[in-house]
């Protein structure tokens, strides 16, 4: 008599299944808060809606460009260029987070993802690595890196519009800073993921999908709730360091968008802690920016797995080393006295 072995459950179904917990998650902590903001503070609602619509309108547009470009094979002719076919793996790692921190310092946070995780999934394909762990470093280095200009991330824009300071001044202060974030980022995930053992050479789906955009639905809802919930604002009164930790946890905590509408800077020290804390802080939960959420969708779309608890180990590890040397970066160019 033939015995039939069980067959098992093909990864790529598990990933992409109706079964994902963390949507459910999102969609009820948006619920819960509109509710709330509209029992409590019903006329503040509406502008509050108002006022976040533009970030997230530009976040969905961005998304549809790239859903375009994957199609017509603009993303795989990136990682051909930039990724040589016989690059060791620490080398290969790199230049795909260097890319990544190039353009989320240069261009835009959300750009970076949506552009560098499919290079970085070609990639992983391409050269063995563990594709769950390089999507992790891709989204923690576009976070890590999204502040060397001002329009580098919406958050410091949000911000900027509190506490104006000019786009030199800015980038003065700023360009060593991102140096010392940027190689204090790249160095230790490029010698994790050297370090790991071989990824799966399987075929994977490497162009984002226009689900991405799901996300942005109740994050929105969210982070109007909540900016109608804190009209009138927090001001973190501490030293530098202290700002700078509670403003992490702030960004973590609600998700970056949220935070910087909420936080008011006092002065430009204050605004230094708010911009380095709403960029590097959400490294600290898969929530704390859209940015992540973006590379954990096109992530689970391709097949591979994004592990929420991986990302926070790693952020937390990270975050101290980035916020200290972003810290002396500022006090090099002399905008913390």
């Amino acid at each position: 008599m033939n015995t039939v072995t069980p067959r098992k459950p093909d990864l790529s179904a598990r990933i992409t299944s109706p079964r994902d917990r963390l949507p459910v998650v999102l969609w009820t902590a948006a619920v819960i808060l509109t509710a709330a903001a509209a029992c409590w503070r019903p006329q503040a609602l509406l502008p509050a809606a108002r006022a976040t619509l533009g970030p997230f309108a530009i976040l969905a547009a961005i998304i549809a460009g790239s859903v375009l470009a994957g199609r017509l094979g603009v993303f795989g002719a990136l990682a051909r260029l930039l990724i040589p076919d016989r690059a060791p793996r620490a080398v290969a790692a790199a230049s795909v987070l260097a890319f990544t921190a190039l353009l989320s310092g240069l261009v835009n946070l959300d750009v970076a993802v949506v552009v560098a995780m499919p290079v970085a999934l070609q990639a992983a394909r391409q050269h063995r690595m563990p594709a769950g762990r390089l999507a992790v470093a891709v989204a923690i280095t576009a976070n890590a890196a999204s502040f060397l200009l001002p329009t580098a991330n919406i958050t410091s824009l949000l911000l900027l519009g509190r506490t104006p300071l000019p786009a030199l001044a800015y980038l003065r202060s700023s360009w060593p800073a991102w140096l010392l974030v940027t190689a204090i980022t790249l160095g230790p995930l490029s010698a994790w993921l050297a370090r790991a053992g071989p990824g799966p050479a399987r075929p994977a789906r490497d162009r984002p999908s226009a689900r991405t955009a799901l996300d942005l639905m109740p994050m929105f809802l969210a982070a109007s709730a909540i900016r109608a919930l804190l009209a009138h604002g927090i001001a973190l009164h501490a030293s530098f360091a202290g700002q700078l930790a509670g403003g992490a946890a702030l960004a973590a905590g609600l998700n970056n968008l949220p935070a910087a509408a909420a936080l008011h800077p006092a002065g430009p020290a204050g605004l230094w802690a708010a911009i380095l804390a709403t960029a590097i802080g959400p490294n600290l939960l898969i929530t704390g920016s859209v940015a992540t959420l973006i590379c954990r969708r096109i992530a689970r779309h391709a097949g591979t797995a994004f592990s929420a608890w991986q990302f926070t180990a790693i952020g937390a590890t990270l975050i101290p080393a980035q916020l200290a040397v972003a810290t002396l970066g500022l006090h090099i160019t002399g905008a913390l006295r």
